[in-house]
């Protein structure tokens, strides 16, 4: 079934952006991708909330033929400009922040309220295996199948590959369905309710804080929350920003503190996730997006054309 217009119509909504906004690379470094088909114009979204939905930049404008700006806004990565986020940080976070600000100035975060057992779905998904061609590209045949969250528990997983990573989505969706479904209230987007379900979540076998940080940060926009993988590893490394007896977050530790409201974690001093959000604030989840696409695009080539490596 045919669920967009070859071309926008031109009575149209749009919304101005950030002169450098760029939506293919803001889309690129989300879990918000396998949402979207693109198209010679755009990118059209082709699963549950506004289905239908497309989107197409231009210049500083993003135009649209449903929802609201502010939710086009949030999809499109373009709510979270880095160029304004940085003005508060400490004189060390923000030389570090313009850094990868020269490598990528139109870099968004573009995130997902509203599809939540989607997103979990595609974090999930994403662990220990290449991103573009495994995650998006199993996601994307689950939400064909499945077109609105109503129906995900309907699509059997052995139909769409068989990777260790589908066989352990298939054994706990249930209850990770319920534990969202539990939760989606507008309330989900607060720190201290996020941290609620986090203790929910990480009770689930093969769901660890990374898991729980991505949904965080790439559904209900916490970006103060950052995932920790082998990019900000070698990265953070090289600038100074991890020591090297920091630790990535402990499922057993994680599960029963309030971390980010109540200190009350044993290693918060060396916990990475935590150390990044002491540095940079509301643009840790971003810093960590950053070199999350230099590491994919760039450092796993053996290239390094920024010299980020080089302190």
């Amino acid at each position: 079934m045919v669920i967009f217009d070859k071309q926008l119509n031109p009575d149209g909504q749009y919304v101005e952006v950030w002169r450098e906004f760029n939506l293919d690379e803001s889309l690129n470094a989300s879990f918000v991708l396998p949402f979207f088909e693109k198209h010679s114009r755009g990118y059209v979204k082709f699963y549950g909330w506004n289905r239908g939905l497309r989107i197409e930049c231009e210049a500083d404008t993003l135009r649209f033929n449903l929802g609201s700006p502010n939710e086009v806004l949030m999809l499109s990565g373009a709510w979270f400009n880095p160029h304004l986020e940085i003005a508060n940080a400490s004189r060390n976070a923000r030389k570090i922040l313009e850094k990868f600000l020269e490598v990528f100035p139109g870099l968004g975060i573009a995130i997902n309220p509203w599809d939540k057992i989607g997103m979990l779905y595609t974090v999930f998904l994403s662990r220990n295996t290449d991103y573009y061609r495994n995650t998006v590209i199993w996601v994307k045949k689950i939400f064909k199948i499945a077109e609105t969250e109503d129906k995900l528990s309907n699509v059997r997983f052995n139909n769409i590959g068989r990777s260790y990573q589908l066989r352990q989505l298939n054994k706990v969706r249930g209850k990770l369905t319920s534990i969202l479904k539990d939760n989606l209230s507008v309330e989900s987007h607060s720190l201290n309710k996020f941290l609620e379900i986090r203790k929910k979540l990480l009770s689930v076998e093969y769901c660890g804080p990374k898991i729980a940080h991505g949904w965080g940060l790439f559904s209900l926009g916490l970006t103060c929350l950052s995932q920790v993988d082998r990019h900000l590893l070698r990265i953070g490394e090289a600038l100074g920003i991890i020591d090297p007896d920091d630790k990535i977050p402990l499922k057993n530790l994680c599960a029963y503190s309030k971390c980010f409201i109540s200190n009350d974690c044993k290693i918060i001093d060396r916990c990475i996730t935590y150390k990044m959000y002491k540095s940079f604030g509301v643009a840790a989840g971003w810093l960590q997006t950053a070199t999350y696409l230099y590491g994919a695009k760039y450092l796993s080539k053996g290239k390094d054309p920024f010299k980020i490596l080089r302190r």
